[in-house]
Order: C-alpha cells, then structure tokens, then sequence
C-alpha cells in the first residue's frame, strides 16, 4: 500500500492530483480533515523512547500509515512561498519517527502546485525540494521531488485539470517517476 497525503486546506487541486495517481489499493488521506494539535516541543517521545507524540490526535492514525506505507507521496500547495501550514504541522509531528529511525529508508516523493507558472515557481519549488532533503538526510528517509505543477489564476480556474492541455500524460509521467524511483 502507498500513502497519499493532501498537504492542503482544501481537495481541491492536490487531491485531485493525488487521486488521480493513486491505485484502488492505496489510502488517500487529507490533513484538512484530521485534527492535528502542534508539537509542544515537549521531547518525551526522546526522552521516553516512544515510537510516537504523547499527544493523543489523528496523528496516531498517520503514523500507522506511515509504518504500513512502501511509498509515501504528499502533495501540497505553495502557500507564502512555502509547503501549507497544516503540513509543515505534521512535519514537526515526525520527532518521534527522527529520532527512533522509523522513516529510515522509506521513499517520500513530493509534488507542488502553485498559482504562478511552473517556471515562476522554480525557485520556490527549488526552495522546499532543499528543505525536504535536509530533512531527509537526518530522518534518513529517500526523498524525491516529482513535479512542480500550477493551478493556473486562482481567481480564474483554480482546477489543474484546466491549466494543461496534456494533464493525463502528466499523470502517467509522474505514476511512471514514482514506480520507477
């Protein structure tokens, strides 16, 4: 089983990407449905040797995802230049995995989507594809960047489906990048 994660607010755009690459066999979640309380920094999952946050939320669920996962797949939205908040929440949620080794040698692929053009993008995209192989490194988790798609005007089509002639290839080429990596 592989896992999708919507990084976003809204199924919108990254949920329909990730359904859309997704098998009948795999799980689709979306953080926007799940409460996930911030890390209070409280390091008990260090210091206890715990596999997981001693906060009780949804984040419980997603890491028995994660540990059942061959290949875990997040799409998230740029939001202020940077992946959304909510994902960045369950990012910090993943102490317990860092320093218990529980990512090590999973793959984690990631695909963005932003308003502007995939070259106007570039260099934000090219700025959250770093800061997840710094993560990487530490987590010892395999990562790979996948793509850097748009949503076109949000005030206008906010659909990606819309924004490419082409989409469906697009769909095959990523599922082909993930199989293949």
């Amino acid at each position: 089983m592989d896992l999708y994660i919507n990084g976003s607010n809204r199924n919108k755009n990254c949920y329909t990407v990730l359904k859309d690459l997704k098998e009948e066999k795999d799980k689709l979640i979306a953080l926007s449905e799940k409460n996930i309380q911030y890390c209070l920094g409280c390091c008990r999952c260090i210091d206890n040797l715990e596999n997981y946050c001693v906060i009780k939320d949804d984040m419980q669920e997603i890491y028995n995802d994660m540990l059942e996962a061959d290949k875990i797949i997040i799409a998230s939205p740029v939001y202020m230049n940077h992946i959304t908040g909510i994902l960045k929440n369950v990012i910090d949620r993943l102490n317990p995995f860092a320093n218990h080794g529980n990512l090590k040698g999973k793959k984690i692929f990631l695909i963005t989507i932003g308003q502007m053009s995939e070259e106007e993008n570039e260099e934000i995209a090219s700025s959250i594809e770093k800061y997840f192989e710094s993560i990487s490194e530490f987590m010892e988790f395999k990562f790979h960047f996948v793509k850097n798609l748009t949503s076109g005007d949000i005030e206008e089509v906010d659909n990606v489906k819309m924004a490419y002639e082409n989409y469906d290839e697009i769909i095959e080429e990523m599922k082909n990048r993930i199989e293949t990596l």
